[in-house]
């Protein structure tokens, strides 16, 4: 599996049906009003929306060296962080799967056996919902809405059966079967064995760890989100910036579609406007939130790739 070509062959596509839809939102929300809210943001907040988005993925690669060092794999904190950063280049893939590309460099970096890697992103990705839905259910508790309560539910129950999956060899094998009947994921999965990495993982001790990690990364993540909105003197109250955000980031994973690409546009403005803001005003935080998190890590993921590929074995 070639990192870059992987990018390549989704990238281009993927994109130009983004800006497409960028370009469709802006008409029909006023272009000509976006581009003045946009023309009156405060810059120095901007400057820090970019700095918090990248701690908050330095505190979640944390989580990627934790659970690599559980499994008794050391690696150094740039080796980590570099190989964390190259998996967030694909990171717009329906689900988010292409992440996976992370267990080629795991592999071919510090010869991790695709077992480990495969269980260590398959736990990531595993938290990054607990973590979301445990901000979502706290949200809703201080403000309730249904949209958000429906989401923590579905959530719920999906948490429940992935952790049954998890600790269940038989269960397991069978849905990692299903998964490689997909054509899509079948090019992206990494073959792996009988293992036992995944059920080290899922005991009580890690799985607490990795929570609070993911909680302390997610929670500065949307903490960029309330600096971003700061920015455009709109001022929501960071719990319930925090649940509109996740509430829409979690419909858009649901949805399989690509980065969830209109669906969590179409939730972030619909709750936005029940909040009593501008369809413009909403429009632009939107489409602002968008480009510093999803679309600036997904470069910057490309970036590092790139260096990636480039290194050898001990970097």
């Amino acid at each position: 599996m070639n990192g870059l070509e992987l990018i390549k062959n989704n990238i281009v596509l993927i994109v130009l049906g983004s800006v497409f839809f960028y370009i469709a939102l802006i008409m029909y929300s006023d272009a000509s009003k976006i581009f003045d809210v946009f023309l009156h943001v405060r810059i120095e907040l901007v400057l820090l929306v970019f700095l918090f988005v990248m701690i908050s993925h330095m505190i979640k690669s944390i989580r990627q060296k934790e659970f690599l060092q559980t499994l008794d794999e050391k690696i150094s904190f740039k080796q980590n962080f570099l190989i964390y950063m190259a998996g967030m280049s694909l990171i717009f893939t329906p689900a988010g799967v292409g992440i996976f590309i992370k267990s080629h460099f795991l592999n071919r970096q510090l010869k991790i056996k695709n077992n480990k890697s495969f269980a260590v992103i398959l736990l990531e990705k595993y938290h990054d919902l607990l973590a979301g839905t445990s901000i979502i259910i706290f949200g809703v508790v201080v403000s309730y809405s249904w949209i958000s309560a429906t989401l923590a539910i579905i959530s719920c129950f999906l948490l429940a059966g992935f952790y049954l999956a998890f600790t269940n060899l038989n269960i397991f094998s069978f849905f990692y079967k299903k998964l490689l009947m997909i054509k899509f994921l079948k090019k992206r999965l990494p073959e792996i064995g009988p293992d036992k990495s995944i059920f080290i993982l899922t005991r009580p001790k890690v799985m607490t760890k990795g929570w609070l990690i993911s909680i302390a990364g997610w929670s500065v993540d949307s903490l960029a989100v309330y600096i971003g909105f700061l920015a455009f003197n709109v001022d929501l109250g960071y719990i319930l910036t925090s649940q509109i955000y996740f509430t829409s980031l979690g419909y858009g994973v649901l949805s399989l579609i690509p980065g969830g690409i209109v669906v969590t546009e179409g939730i972030a403005d619909y709750l936005l406007i029940q909040q009593g803001i501008e369809l413009s005003i909403a429009s632009s935080l939107v489409i602002f939130t968008r480009l510093t998190t999803m679309w600036f890590v997904t470069i910057i993921g490309i970036i590092f790739t790139r260096y990636a590929l480039k290194q050898k074995i001990t970097l």
